[in-house]
């Protein structure tokens, strides 16, 4: 079977070594005697099968290695919330105000609404404001009609949800989102009648019907998609940040203004935790991630009227008392940050320049969790964030520990497959976008990362490496990892870039992610991205800093 590739390839030069053969630039460019459009499997694969432009529904979705099909309509049953009631999972909070039981929770139920299933990440209630007295609130509550159609692009993912909903002529009715810039698709409607969908300021979402006969339960089926870089928890890698900087680029309209004395307080927690907004971004955000995701469940000792200290200096609480105190804080800091929550738990949002809103999950605790509606549903994957995380954060539910009922399996056993396994075209997480979420990269643009003398910087060598390849073919890489004395470093990860030759590292394109083996060397085919010039390129590895070793790039 024939390939078709185009006719110049993107020629690849590896770091030089003893003995290793690199590709040569030509002093006179090649004529381009054609030029294919840019490969779709050099970029992620808009996973849409069959969907309509004009929000005509989908027949089935493709969400990392398995096709799911559109739901059927279906008779109502006991355990279906109803959206616009004051059912279990149904009703939306417009007002937080953190309270005093900071002990594990009982048993913890949740209503089962999207396929693939963002489990426990339903976005029911967003909160963006705050009070004098620490009450969340909705900053902006006008809403804003939204359109219906589009199909699904790189940098998107598609999701299937399924409601029931109670509708009054004229009445908005809280609608579950699976992220802030969800789209609407299509939706079909049974009994069929005409809808709109909105949503406010703190992108909660909302649908109601204007059609005078349009009174009584109907069930709804949406087609929607959200951008991949909600669900992967990283900073912006473009430029490195300060807190100070990235209030600087906040937008209006999602600045938070915090009261006074609420400020004053959180300003005091910022000092305790040696943070300020001078710092480098990944420092004091990583920071303020390990202090709210180590709280316990635990009971709150003497009490002395401001809730939001009390919380942090015994940190103690559960999700609702984690995500809170960090909302409060990290706006505080200058970091856009909501407070999101469902039937079964509370987590946060950030919004950062070039990235927009991400998920930010810190942990929970409770006996037991029992899900509802989720049978034959595939549980939604997506990258683990390199954030701290104490033992309170991964022994906790959110991460599907401990007892959890309702789930197979099977389900259970998928959802915990390492990312890449079941994301054959993320190559390691990060194919062709360039960015990382481990902010180290070759690009002599950015500040140098200063080096811990407590720690041993590892020596990166590229061993082979093709000397050309195709946009939207593989190059081959391979390479060693080891100490300054040459002893091996085992599951160590390493990120390997192109950038263009002669510019020292500028510009660079992510391929992905590799790790070592038990040899300290790694070997694997990276998807060369569609979208590169044809050029001559150069390969540079990099692995973050941990626990054990320093950051560190190749020659």
């Amino acid at each position: 079977m024939s390939r078709r590739r185009i006719y110049i390839p993107i020629v690849v030069a590896g770091a030089a070594l003893a003995g290793m053969a690199v590709a040569q630039t030509r002093s006179t460019p090649l004529p381009v005697l054609h030029e294919d459009l840019p490969s779709p499997t050099g970029d992620k694969l808009g996973p849409v099968i069959g969907a309509g432009s004009n929000g005509a529904p989908s027949t089935a979705i493709r969400s990392a290695d398995k096709t799911i099909v559109r739901p059927r309509d279906r008779a109502k049953t006991s355990q279906d919330p109803v959206m616009g009631t004051k059912d279990f999972a149904a009703d939306r909070q417009t007002t937080m105000k953190a309270d005093d039981n900071t002990g594990p929770d009982g048993t913890l139920h949740y209503a089962s609404v999207f396929n693939p299933d963002v489990i426990p990440f339903k976005r029911m209630s967003s909160l963006d404001g705050v009070i004098d007295d620490f009450t969340l609130t909705v900053a902006h509550s006008a809403l804003v009609e939204l359109g219906v159609g589009g199909t699904v692009t790189a940098g998107r993912e598609p999701f299937y949800g399924s409601v029931w909903i109670q509708l009054t002529p004229g009445v908005d009715v809280p609608l579950p989102s699976v992220a802030p810039d969800m789209r609407i698709l299509a939706y079909t409607v049974n009994p069929a009648t005409r809808l709109k969908f909105s949503k406010d300021g703190a992108d909660n979402f909302f649908v109601r019907s204007d059609e005078s006969s349009a009174n009584g339960q109907y069930f709804l089926r949406y087609d929607v998609d959200a951008s991949s870089r909600y669900f992967s928890a990283e900073l912006p890698t473009g430029r490195r940040y300060t807190p100070n900087q990235v209030a600087a680029q906040t937008p209006p309209e999602l600045k938070i203004d915090l009261p006074p004395a609420v400020r004053e307080s959180a300003m005091k927690e910022l000092a305790h935790l040696n943070v300020d907004a001078n710092m480098e971004l990944g420092v004091a955000f990583n920071a303020l991630v390990n202090e709210f995701r180590g709280f316990e469940a635990k009971p709150l000792p003497a009490q002395t009227g401001n809730i939001y200290a009390d919380l942090c200096n015994s940190k103690a609480g559960v999700c609702r008392h984690r995500s809170f105190a960090f909302m409060i804080t990290a706006n505080a800091l200058g970091i856009p940050t909501r407070y999101v929550q469902n039937e079964a738990h509370a987590f946060a949002e950030v919004w950062f320049p070039d990235k927009g809103w991400t998920r930010i999950d810190l942990g929970g605790a409770a006996l037991r969790m029992e899900v509802t509606g989720a049978e034959d549903k595939t549980l939604h994957t997506h990258p683990e964030d390199h954030f701290a995380k104490p033992k309170e954060y991964t022994n906790s539910y959110t991460q599907l520990e401990g007892d959890i009922r309702g789930l197979t399996s099977q389900q259970l056993s998928d959802k915990k497959r390492p990312y890449e396994e079941t994301h054959p075209d993320a190559a390691g997480s990060g194919a062709g976008s360039g960015k990382l979420p481990d902010r180290i990269t070759p690009d002599p643009s950015l500040p140098s990362v200063t080096q811990d003398p407590k720690k041993l910087t590892p020596k990166l060598e590229i061993t082979l490496a093709d000397s050309s390849a195709f946009r939207g073919a593989v190059v081959h890489v391979e390479g060693r990892v080891a100490t300054p004395t040459g002893k091996p470093i085992t599951d160590h990860p390493v990120d390997v870039f192109l950038a263009p030759a002669g510019r020292s590292g500028a510009n660079p394109v992510s391929l992905g992610r590799a790790v070592t083996d038990k040899a300290g060397t790694f070997r694997q085919d990276f998807t060369v991205p569609g979208q590169l010039n044809l050029a001559t390129y150069e390969i540079y590895l990099a692995s973050p800093e941990d626990a054990y070793f320093n950051a560190s790039l190749s020659n």
